[in-house]
């Protein structure tokens, strides 16, 4: 028997990896995509927060992951989806707002439901810090117009991030994050072909590898920044170029995003670890890989990949995936490391099956690219 262990470098675990992280994300995506004027580009940007929540952090550490989109945004459907998040003192919740929105003189900022109902930022936050979890996070991008109350009448007629970018935003802080995609008398400003500004520069900065952040644990003031940074520099540009977009913003010059908290990171780093994906296989019977062990603290364990499976085939890109088959342990060097066809650094697909139970799974895996810690 061969056996091969990859000094490269994610499995049900039930608590954290090295005791600081969340247990759970549980996360509501709600995209008002019935509305005739903004569904389309509220439709893009809900979707890339699905893909980036889905890709980037493993299933064993997703709790519930939803989405409310269309006719079912309502503000019944909201609270209710808000109420039934299993959370758990020890878990993060998350909820994405997409659609239309205004800032209300003495209210405060409103969010507008597909059946036109007015919901008060506040109330959902509230509803949020009221689950107890250890970190809350709300980040809406709507616009905020400014109103006066007696015309809320009038208005009833809107690839693949680093995975310790996510793990520290979302399982290493506690406290509540609220971030809006603009600041009172702005509107959000979303472009046919890329969605919102916001939306698209906050993904924008996400995608950078930890590099971007001076190597030190990331927080939400990091990012935060950076993306109110690129959310202004994309509004300077379409407003210098185009007297279309003038004309569309008359009133406005800027688009300013609003943070009004932004979480208490936890002081500890994730471990540094020297290998891209974390495992140590041996050859079965030519139809795949055993994995043997998997490393602690590396990309396989954070993934969910268990001791025991067997690795048959690897798909890499969303769109257009391109598949290799893993039969020996022949394959595993030129896969993962040593050819100029290894794996890039980013999320893949690994397909695994368990012979003791007969059954087959994929779990999404970020290869490693060591270089960027």
């Amino acid at each position: 028997m061969t056996f091969v262990a990859l000094a490269l470098t994610t499995t049900e675990p039930a608590v954290a990896l090295d005791g600081n992280d969340a247990r759970q994300l549980h996360a509501l995506i709600v995209a008002d995509t019935a509305d005739r004027n903004v569904g389309p580009l509220v439709d893009i940007d809900g979707r890339n927060f699905y893909n980036l929540l889905t890709d980037e952090i493993p299933q064993a550490r997703r709790g519930l992951v939803e989405v409310l989109k269309g006719a079912s945004v309502t503000k019944r459907q909201l609270l209710q989806k808000i109420q039934e998040l299993p959370v758990e003192s020890n878990d993060t919740v998350f909820l994405y707002f997409t659609g239309h929105g205004a800032y209300v003189r003495e209210r405060g900022q409103v969010l507008r439901m597909s059946d036109a109902e007015l919901v008060l930022r506040n109330e959902i936050l509230d509803l949020l810090k009221g689950k107890g979890a250890r970190l809350t996070v709300l980040i809406t991008d709507a616009c905020s117009n400014i109103v006066e109350p007696h015309v809320l009448a009038q208005m009833k007629e809107a690839e693949g991030i680093d995975h310790d970018v996510c793990r520290y935003l979302f399982f290493r802080h506690r406290g509540v994050v609220d971030l809006h995609a603009a600041s009172p008398g702005e509107e959000a400003v979303a472009l046919r072909d890329t969605g919102s500004l916001f939306t698209n520069s906050l993904i924008s900065v996400l995608g950078e590898p930890n590099r971007a952040f001076r190597g030190v644990p990331i927080t939400w003031r990091d990012v935060v920044g950076q993306t109110a940074e690129r959310t202004k520099f994309r509004f300077d540009v379409e407003y210098k170029a185009s007297k279309d977009f003038r004309l569309l913003f008359p009133n406005q010059t800027t688009q300013t995003v609003k943070a009004a908290s932004l979480g208490e990171p936890i002081a500890a780093p994730i471990p540094k670890v020297g290998w891209r994906l974390g495992i140590r296989v041996s050859d079965t019977d030519g139809t795949g890989v055993r994995i043997d062990e998997v490393f602690v603290n590396s990309q396989a364990e954070w993934a969910g990949i268990q001791v025991g499976e067997i690795l048959h085939r690897v798909e890499s890109g969303r769109f257009s995936p391109v598949a290799r088959e893993i039969r020996t342990t022949a394959d595993i060097g030129p896969t993962f490391w040593n050819s100029d066809q290894a794996l890039a650094p980013e999320v893949h697909k690994f397909f695994l099956n368990n012979p003791d139970t007969r059954t087959s799974r994929t779990v999404k895996v970020r290869i490693r690219d060591i270089s960027v810690r």
